[in-house]
């Protein structure tokens, strides 16, 4: 079999579907993983080349077109990284695919490459996640604003073995709102849109932190993402057959195909208070300079202060007697004194994480969440709230 293709889609399609080629650090802690995990997964058919490739937790593929003029059908399996490394080198091209009984060659203008071939029927065994689609729930989302979502709530992601509902990002739809969230138990993200999904119940899916940084990677900047799920169910003591959850997203003719985390997210509406005896309102980026800069004197045991007066926010950071940093930043506070602690890396990451020029603070006390959000809020049907717990000063 003999087919041309364009060096430069072929390669992008297999950079997306790479994300889901097994790691060697994932293969060294399983006592087996097969070989065919490795590999790009090829199936010619026609005029388009579908490629996959999985990780036992994620199946992706995707396709391209392809000039097969026989129009001869053929599935083969070619090992991923070196395959993919060689094909990166070489200059905008067509190039000429031809395929033996075990083996593939690539010609090119300058010359041509070989790599061994397999059978794929070890991959095509593997058992996959399942949509019930009598039971599944289907919505579209623009890309763009999913990827925006998506890397704003990244950095909250835990990464807790004891918990594993929290290391990923919770997509929550009831009939009022749909809610994106992710907690690592110190810091906490939650972005509220319209609703996004017609449902009297409540309804939600847990996306893992892996496929979070795939849909970050891969996303692009224009069109719609398909989502097709099956929402995680309580297993009953009945004889009824429950599956386990599955979510299948598409953007164009990608597809990712996963198993949702099996469990039930906290209930985290409970930990953001709602209530506040102290309040201040500052410029975001002043912040983030600031904090940089203290981030030099204070290390991860030590948080940072700061220190409320009428109209004054007062920073202080200090790692030794002789290693100390304080400055002063304006803001809108009218409050008697109050004197707060929080993990600096921790700010810095919720502050660069919203866009606003400026955030409000708002605390009930020295021992509860701190609520900070974006002033103003999107004015693209989102409100966000950050929270983040704080920490005891010595002093």
């Amino acid at each position: 079999m003999i087919f041309q293709v364009d060096k430069n889609i072929l390669l992008t399609a297999l950079q997306r579907v790479s994300h889901a080629v097994i790691t060697s650090k994932k293969a060294n802690s399983l006592r087996h993983v097969a070989i065919i995990f490795h590999r790009f997964i090829f199936y010619a058919n026609c005029n388009k080349l579908t490629i996959k490739a999985s990780n036992l937790d994620v199946f992706m593929s995707d396709c391209v077109d392809i000039d097969n003029q026989e129009a001869k059908k053929k599935a083969f399996a070619v090992e991923a990284r070196p395959f993919m490394r060689v094909i990166k080198t070489l200059e905008q091209q067509k190039l000429k695919i031809e395929i033996l009984d075990y083996q593939i060659i690539v010609s090119h203008s300058m010359g041509s490459f070989a790599f061994p071939i397999m059978d794929v029927s070890e991959f095509e065994e593997q058992p996959k996640p399942q949509i019930k689609q009598e039971s599944a729930h289907s919505l579209k989302i623009e890309a763009p604003g999913l990827r925006s979502i998506l890397n704003r709530c990244s950095f909250a992601v835990a990464t807790d073995e004891f918990r594993p509902a929290m290391n990923g990002v919770c997509i929550r739809f009831t009939k009022e709102s749909t809610e994106f969230v992710a907690s690592d138990g110190h810091r906490l993200i939650k972005i509220k849109k319209r609703p996004m999904l017609e449902c009297e119940e409540q309804i939600e899916v847990i996306i893992p932190r892996q496929v979070v940084s795939i849909l970050q990677a891969i996303t692009p900047k224009t069109g719609f993402a398909d989502m097709v799920f099956n929402e995680y169910v309580v297993q009953t003591n009945t004889d009824e057959e429950i599956p386990a959850p599955a979510c299948l997203i598409s953007i164009d003719d990608m597809r990712i195909l996963f198993r949702p985390i099996n469990a039930r997210y906290p209930n985290y509406n409970s930990v953001i208070p709602n209530e506040f005896n102290y309040e201040f309102s500052a410029n975001r980026v002043s912040l983030i300079k600031s904090f940089e800069r203290l981030a030099e004197f204070a290390n991860n045991a030590q948080p940072v202060s700061l220190t409320l007066e009428k109209d004054l926010l007062k920073l202080g950071a200090s790692e030794s007697n002789l290693m100390r940093a304080n400055e002063i930043i304006p803001c809108k506070y009218g409050g008697s004194f109050f004197r707060i602690g929080f993990k600096i890396l921790y700010l810095l990451d919720i502050l660069k994480n919203l866009t606003a020029p400026n955030v409000s603070f708002r605390m009930l006390d020295t021992m509860r969440a701190c609520i900070i959000t974006p002033k103003p809020q999107p004015d693209n049907n989102e409100e966000i709230t950050m929270l983040i717990m704080p920490m005891l000063l010595n002093d």
